[in-house]
């Protein structure tokens, strides 16, 4: 093919949604649900969505609160990093304690630290840029304001350790994956700081006789119409939310 004549005639918007729509039909998901608050997101999987293979995570947001993003990076463990370099959609689970009464409660660890988390993946594995469209900007935006100077210069700070960790990946991203699929689902909660309300929920769902039900198993498209109808809210990125939001 002749790669460079492709990129000289911009696809139409029509056929780069109809290519969004079937790329999001094929993409495997993972769910990983965030501690601690994420716990109590176990009954809607198990028994909503019949999503009986999941992992845990630690975004933590008293990391995040002292702007500590190497820790939170180093914490990150090899099933998330890998899965997301396979090109499979990460679902991490969560729910905030702030905005409860507006009912947003979006977590810390989702509009912060998967935003930060995106980013230092995306620069790291795909320095050219993501994407169907050549070398798009990888602009990260926190609450409405773009913070593409602040985490630049984070990253360039990270430790060699660090950076090596997020490099170490690259070398099994296939060739056909182009971004980091790694989505946010939320809810408010009310109980925040509640250990023994996480810990009941976490030991019922854990140890619990779930039988031999098989997982229920749905493409990227699919999963999010679910957990859409299940009245949770989808973080995809900052800058991105509107175009994430349409490309169903």
């Amino acid at each position: 093919r002749d790669v460079g004549a492709r990129r000289r005639r911009p696809a139409s918007r029509g056929s780069v949604a109809a290519r969004t729509r079937a790329a999001a039909a094929s993409r495997e998901c993972r769910h990983y649900v965030n501690l601690k608050n994420g716990i109590e997101a176990l009954p809607t999987l198990r028994d909503d969505l019949g999503v009986r293979s999941y992992e845990f995570v630690r975004i933590q947001s008293s990391l995040l609160e002292n702007g500590d993003c190497e820790k939170m990076i180093l914490e990150l463990d090899a099933s998330l990093l890998l899965n997301l370099a396979l090109g499979r959609s990460c679902f991490v689970w969560d729910f905030g304690s702030r905005d409860v009464v507006k009912g947003r409660g979006n977590p810390r660890a989702l509009w912060y630290g998967a935003e930060f988390i995106r980013y230092a993946l995306r620069k790291e594995w795909f320095p050219e840029g993501v994407g169907d469209a050549a070398r798009r900007e990888n602009v990260p935006v926190v609450r409405g304001k773009q913070v593409e100077r602040e985490w630049a210069t984070k990253l360039t700070m990270f430790s060699r350790s660090a950076k090596r960790k997020i490099r170490y990946y690259r070398q099994f991203i296939p060739d056909d994956v182009r971004d980091v699929r790694l989505i946010g689902v939320y809810r408010p909660t009310t109980h925040d700081d509640d250990a023994e309300y996480y810990r009941e929920v976490l030991l019922r769902h854990e140890f619990g006789d779930g039988g031999d039900v098989p997982d229920v198993v749905r493409d990227e498209r699919e999963t999010i119409e679910a957990i859409e109808r299940l009245s949770y809210n989808i973080f995809f990125a900052g800058v991105e939310e509107p175009a994430w939001l349409n490309q169903k």
